[in-house]
């Protein structure tokens, strides 16, 4: 009689964890900026491209739990991410976010470990409780909670993704982020190290930019950059 209610109580779980996964939106409209969607009895608001543009350089603190790949987590669907990437559980670089577009860029840092990473959101979710972000296994490795299962995050934008960055597209892949950056100390030493990770892009691309209006075959060098301490630095670099 006991083993008959065990197995009932499975049989139970089992059918509400498929039931819960069927209630999820479809891919293909699952996450448009500035809408509200439900799944499970949760509801989130994906934020309006102008408003992910305007949280760039503002540190909130979100609640975060991590998913795995759908072999290992009964929860995930197999099949292709809200924004048509594939999902790499295996890597520090990724994350479903309830509240951000595909494509936005955020950097994260853990702070009871000190640990950070730069992750592109390519997924919608999670649908649960108070949770806005669901990072790949590999980043809440890294970040040092896989084992804790959910903890804060403090996050912060560092990119807008454009409009067709945000929009659906079947077998899509995004330029690569940095992932995992190690450990910092405080959330602006976390944030210099990624700005000192992505500078030489930024200068590429506005030496490319200069040598355009000014209609030169070689770009001039950006010199001044050496001399960019503290604020203008932080200025400089989120340009």
């Amino acid at each position: 009689m006991q083993q008959n209610g065990n197995g009932f109580k499975a049989g139970l779980a089992t059918l509400v964890g498929a039931l819960a996964l069927v209630a999820l939106p479809s891919i293909a409209d699952a996450k448009s900026p500035g809408h509200r969607h439900c799944a499970v009895g949760v509801c989130h608001r994906v934020m309006t491209l102008a408003e992910t543009e305007a949280q760039i350089g503002k540190m909130r603190r979100l609640t975060a739990s991590h998913y795995d790949d759908c072999r290992h987590d009964r929860f995930n669907p197999c099949g292709l991410t809200s924004s048509g990437e594939v999902y790499r559980a295996d890597k520090p670089d990724n994350a479903a976010s309830a509240i951000h577009p595909d494509g936005t860029i955020l950097l994260l840092r853990n702070p009871t470990t000190g640990h950070a990473a730069v992750v592109r959101v390519n997924n919608f979710g999670p649908f649960h409780a108070n949770r806005k972000l669901d990072v790949s296994r590999a980043t809440a490795e890294r970040l040092g909670f896989a084992r804790r299962g959910v903890t804060s995050l403090e996050v912060m934008v560092v990119y807008a993704p454009t409009a067709a960055e945000a929009r659906y597209q079947r077998k899509r892949r995004y330029d690569p982020v940095p992932g995992y950056i190690g450990g910092a100390d405080s959330f602006d030493t976390a944030y210099l190290r990624y700005a000192d990770m992505t500078l030489h892009k930024r200068i590429a691309r506005r030496d490319a930019v200069a040598c355009q209006i000014a209609g030169k075959r070689r770009a001039p060098r950006l010199k001044l950059v050496a001399s960019l301490t503290g604020e203008a630095y932080m200025r400089f670099a989120r340009n």
